[in-house]
């Protein structure tokens, strides 16, 4: 298999000469007629080269540029651009563009601007990527992703807010993998998994004999986290007698541990995580607003997925293709049913339950492809509402034709309005019609 080159371009034109140049010269090639289907195309595809238009409708290159550094994604990017833009290309390349190419081109520059690409990513390596990553094309991810851009090379401290399950950690863990303190620790405590009464060891250390058990000096996590990244997950449930020393932990930075006198000093950045809301907890007299102001220098918050939806396509083909690897089986296909009934469903767990949902499904499957009738099996009772105890599962299926049915009589038939009423799509809504036999 060849080298996999993406090419984004709104001139269909002058994207199959580039396709048909470079597969002649043994890459695979895959197109987008703007920058917006070249991202979702990239985060599926994982070329090792993209070539970009400057100039497009959408999302134009630059944009795509900027996504690219913000995400965290490493494939070399070549600029196309007109005679008369040069210089945009050239502020581009500014940017981390790795070349540009000007139109009209000669073959044998293209050919050798991309295998430079190439050679560079060859000799660069891939470190380690983590286990999971960011994806999403949705305007809500793509603010989330220039957020952590722009603080993660400063010292500010910052708060991650979001409901359970909507990925705050994988973004304090990216703020720490593209900043300047990438080569220093990350130092992650959960507030609401350690008992209050050993709470401020865990932070800030202690000395020998400081309370019973303490046989031998400890470091806090300050001060194991000291030139790295504190983060802070569930700060909502540190103990209000704690806040105070947290707060003055930050200002001064500088820690003194339970049973010493001596304050040690440590250059840590603080992010902290919290599903809960912070302002009613200080109008409740349960968390400091002096230390929420402190904290709260540099906000992040993370939409549920039931708000952006056009993310539920792209995170089904991700997290597919890291199951199907890890479990050591073949690429598994999805019907567009299937896609269908996922993205109807509300997900109360956010993309922790899409997560764990299709690892199962993957599990389960037995045949190449996931059909929609599996899909809606493993979520059924839940599409269009909150998940509700069930007696069996004749009974949902059951119930649910009986509301297709109303659905159709009080609108007359007509599968549109039938399908708003119910909350799904008409597509959805035809695809059941088949299933149960409804004419």
């Amino acid at each position: 298999m060849g080298k996999k080159i993406l090419i984004m371009d709104d001139e269909t034109k002058m994207r199959r000469i580039l396709q048909l140049l470079l597969e002649q010269t043994g890459y695979e090639v895959m197109t987008a007629k703007d920058g917006q289907e070249g991202i979702e195309t990239w985060l599926k595809w994982q070329p090792d080269v993209v070539l970009t238009d400057l100039k497009m409708p959408e999302m134009d290159g630059v944009e795509v540029l900027r996504f690219r550094n913000n995400a965290g994604l490493t494939a070399p990017v070549i600029i196309l651009t007109a005679y008369g833009t040069i210089s945009s290309a050239v502020e581009a390349m500014k940017k981390g563009a790795f070349d540009y190419l000007t139109k009209p081109f000669d073959n044998e520059k293209v050919r050798e601007v991309v295998a430079r690409a190439l050679k560079e990513t060859d000799n660069k390596g891939e470190s380690s990527p983590p286990s999971f990553k960011i994806v999403g094309i949705s305007a809500a991810i793509r603010q989330v992703l220039e957020d952590m851009n722009i603080v993660a090379n400063t010292d500010t401290s910052v708060l991650i807010t979001g409901e359970s399950g909507t990925g705050k950690e994988l973004v304090a863990r990216g703020i720490h993998r593209v900043g300047n303190r990438q080569e220093k620790p990350f130092i992650k405590v959960n507030c609401a998994a350690i008992p209050k009464d050993l709470m401020e060891s865990e932070l800030f250390g202690h000395k020998k004999g400081a309370f019973t058990g303490a046989v031998d000096d400890r470091k806090g996590r300050f001060v194991e986290a000291d030139g790295g990244v504190l983060f802070l997950d569930e700060i909502g449930d540190l103990p209000l007698s704690l806040q105070p020393k947290l707060l003055n932990a930050v200002e001064e930075k500088t820690v003194t541990p339970v049973g010493g006198t001596k304050p040690i000093e440590c250059d840590v950045k603080i992010i902290c995580a919290t599903n809960q809301d912070l302002p009613k907890m200080i109008a409740e007299g349960r968390f400091r607003q002096d230390l929420h102001y402190r904290l709260n220098t540099f906000h992040i918050h993370i939409p549920p997925l039931r708000e952006r939806k056009e993310d539920i396509p792209l995170l089904v083909e991700y997290f597919l293709e890291h199951f199907c690897q890890s479990f050591g089986r073949t690429p598994l296909a999805i019907e567009p049913e299937a896609i269908e009934v996922l993205v109807d469903y509300q997900w109360p767990g956010n993309v922790r339950e899409l997560r764990n949902t299709i690892e199962r499904l993957v599990l389960k499957c037995r045949g190449q492809r996931l059909r929609g009738q599996e899909v809606f099996k493993e979520i059924s009772g839940k599409v269009g509402e909150e998940p509700k105890p069930r007696a069996s599962d004749l009974d949902i299926v059951e119930h649910e034709k009986i509301l297709i049915v109303e659905a159709l009589t009080k609108t007359g038939g007509n599968q549109v309005r039938a399908a708003r009423l119910l909350g799904i799509t008409r597509n959805t809504l035809r695809y059941r019609m088949r299933k149960y036999g409804i004419k």
